[in-house]
């Protein structure tokens, strides 16, 4: 009885003496949840007379389970770095490239902006000088209506100057045929002078405000030679009258021709005048229309643009997000690989130093 006692008691004492060896051994990592496992191992095994070879090849096989694990989970990281760092290049190129479109948005937005103020500057330039060109060319047809009714009002002046004169000239001529050269005038004849010397009168009043001087000077001395034949019939006076009537005819026609050829000069200038603004109006009723089709343009794109930037912002924005988020994410990963490659080499650590005092117990 004493001695099964005994032997009782020598195990006890063998197996504290073990696992304070063990724990010695594993300085460092006797409060280790995985350091204390192993040495309740080893501890059991040596208390139950199991072999130490035996428990030497588990532990190698721990280890190299361990080693293993551990490679296995440099793979895994590996394979998820990569897949991080592409899945961050994508993201990183998708917000580039948000950002470039933003920028080239802006740009053409900033660009259509000042031309749709250049465009709105030369339409009202535009605007203003169809305005213009509008009341010049009322204006022009106003001056070539006035040209024209004056025109035929003069000229018809000359007309009835004209035939007035050559009448004047045919009753001369027929009282100069008689032969008399003191003749007692019928009063037909006497009416004729008169009304012709009247005549003349109300052709030199009406014939003052257009005809030259040089013309109008000749109406006197015939006015004043018909006054006389309306007494008596002067062959001197009468040829006198004649002559005088002569040139007023040849000047009043040139003087009608003068008119004609001004007349004709004027409507080819106001003409001219009237065919160059509806040129320019035409000119400006097209760069008028281009302007304005322009701006419709520019306004609808630059109301498509501002519905592309809030989407390109949009876009920026929750790229940056994904990439914070990736970011983090990436950073917990590598933490938690970190703490899981120091964990488990300080597992394989502890193996080791267990490894370390089977041997030395197997050489004892």
């Amino acid at each position: 009885m004493k001695s099964a006692l005994l032997v009782i008691v020598l195990i006890a004492c063998l197996q504290a003496t073990t696992v304070s060896e063990l724990k010695e051994r594993l300085s460092g990592y006797g409060d280790h949840p995985f350091g204390s496992s192993m040495i309740n191992l080893v501890s059991v095994n040596m208390k139950t007379g199991g072999s130490l070879n035996e428990l030497k090849q588990l532990l190698q096989q721990i280890k190299d389970e361990l080693i293993a694990l551990t490679q296995l989970q440099d793979q895994e990281n590996a394979t998820f770095t990569r897949r991080s760092q592409v899945d961050l290049a994508k993201l990183q190129a998708t917000l580039e490239q948000a950002e470039q479109d933003l920028d080239n948005q802006r740009q053409e937005q900033s660009s259509l902006t000042n031309e749709l103020s250049t465009l709105q500057t030369r339409v009202k330039e535009d605007q203003a000088a169809l305005d213009r060109n509008s009341r010049g060319s009322g204006d022009a047809q106003s001056r070539l209506d006035a040209e024209n009714s004056d025109f035929a009002a003069k000229f018809q002046d000359y007309s009835d100057a004209i035939l007035a004169c050559k009448e004047a000239q045919r009753l001369l001529l027929n009282l100069r045929g008689e032969g008399a050269s003191l003749i007692q005038l019928t009063q037909d004849t006497k009416s004729n002078l008169i009304q012709t010397k009247e005549n003349f009168q109300k052709i030199k009043e009406i014939l003052e405000a257009h005809t030259k001087k040089s013309s109008l000077t000749l109406f006197q001395p015939i006015i004043e030679g018909l006054a006389e034949m309306t007494t008596k019939v002067n062959p001197e006076t009468l040829n006198n009258v004649l002559s005088l009537v002569a040139r007023l005819i040849t000047a009043l026609q040139e003087g009608q021709d003068q008119l004609e050829a001004n007349h004709k000069t004027q409507v080819e200038n106001l003409t001219r005048l009237g065919d160059d603004l509806r040129n320019e109006k035409q000119t400006l009723q097209v760069s008028l229309a281009t302007a304005n089709n322009r701006l419709k343009e520019i306004q609808s794109r630059l109301n498509e643009l501002d519905g592309l930037i809030n989407i390109s912002n949009a876009i920026v924005e929750v790229t940056q997000l994904n990439i914070q988020d990736a970011t983090r994410i990436n950073e917990l990963e590598d933490q938690e690989y970190s703490n899981q490659k120091v964990s488990r080499q300080t597992e394989i650590d502890i193996v080791d130093r267990l490894i370390e005092y089977i041997n030395q117990k197997l050489s004892e």
